[in-house]
């Protein structure tokens, strides 16, 4: 799946406009799901592949060029133009200098065209299957994260911890947070 932008115009001020992305396999299915959600009145002025998703597929560095170093961020990046035996042309960003040679296996995550040119990430094969729980991913942890908020909440405003009673407060104000948190997430406009 590839990610478009699309631009939109009302009639043919080309003042009144505004953008909004979708994810199709080309560009035919973008421009069908374009026209469906384009607001009556307007119509599409220009779709743009912005991002193609490529995502972990595995493939050698046939050719590394390096392009030299740039901050961000207060950290230093070293970029390379790179091409990869399956095709792919791209510039690659590293911390260090010696993370990507030729004949390196590598792993595709994503493939991005920007205003300079494509862009690729990879990683080295087998390095992303823990990226998901070290990314604290896992439902465990956000259920863990959720609790402990809930009773953070409810011990704000249960009052002294010796009160009888207080077990039974605290957790009743958990659950109350709890649901009030799902109902306003429900009510939510973003």
């Amino acid at each position: 799946m590839n990610t478009y932008e699309v631009i939109y115009i009302l009639g043919f001020d080309h003042d009144d406009w505004d953008k909004f992305t979708v994810t199709a396999r080309d560009e035919a299915e973008a421009k069908s799901k374009a026209i469906d959600k384009v607001p009556p009145g307007y119509r599409v002025k220009k779709i743009k592949l912005i991002q193609t998703h490529n995502t972990m597929e595995q493939t050698k560095i046939q050719n590394i060029t390096p392009q030299g170093t740039f901050e961000y961020n207060g950290k230093t990046f070293h970029k390379f133009d790179v091409i990869l035996e399956n095709g792919m042309v791209g510039e690659v960003n590293a911390m260090t200098a010696d993370k990507w040679k030729e004949g390196d296996e590598c792993v595709v995550k994503e493939q991005t065209t920007s205003k300079w040119g494509p862009r690729l990430k990879l990683d080295k094969p087998g390095f992303q299957q823990g990226a998901q729980s070290a990314k604290g991913g896992g439902s465990s942890d956000v259920k863990g994260i959720v609790a402990s908020w809930a009773v953070g909440c409810a011990m704000k405003a249960a009052g002294d911890p010796a009160q009888e009673g207080y077990d039974s407060i605290l957790m009743q104000l958990a659950r109350l947070a709890l649901k009030a948190r799902s109902v306003i997430k429900e009510e939510v406009e973003v």
